[in-house]
């Protein structure tokens, strides 16, 4: 991916993580259940996001770099908020699938960083 072309531009700078933080908002605020069908979509943006976000963290610049990890750690801020307020305040007991969302986004968290930074070292020849 050249990071100059405009789409590869466009797809680096949106934080795919928080698709997975709005699914989850939007199933709590319009009470829809996550068994079944609601669930498996989770599944399947959960492992989208984190294949976006992992081949958007290769061969990337310093601003974008930050943007990234800015994002993800925020979005797990994010995560953490919704899942304590689901648990304390609205007393819903966590599903499989609420900790499946936060899983993926704590592995954006730690994996996307560190593909930069693999990435970073390969492309200065650092260990070659």
């Amino acid at each position: 991916m050249n990071p100059s072309s405009g789409s590869s531009s466009f797809f680096n700078k949106v934080p795919w993580t928080f698709l997975v933080i709005i699914y989850l908002i939007v199933t709590q605020v319009m009470e829809i259940p996550l068994d079944g069908v609601p669930g498996f979509v989770l599944i399947g943006l959960g492992v989208f996001v984190l294949f976006a976000e992992f081949f958007k963290s290769g061969d990337i610049g310093l601003a974008v770099f930050m943007l990234d990890v800015v994002t993800s750690v925020s979005g797990l801020v994010a995560a953490t908020v919704l899942l304590c307020y689901l648990v304390w305040e609205m007393g819903q007991p966590l599903t499989f699938y609420h900790w499946f969302g936060y899983t993926i986004l704590l592995g954006d968290t730690i994996l996307s960083p560190l593909n930069s930074f693999r990435t970073a070292l390969r492309n200065f020849g650092v260990g070659s």
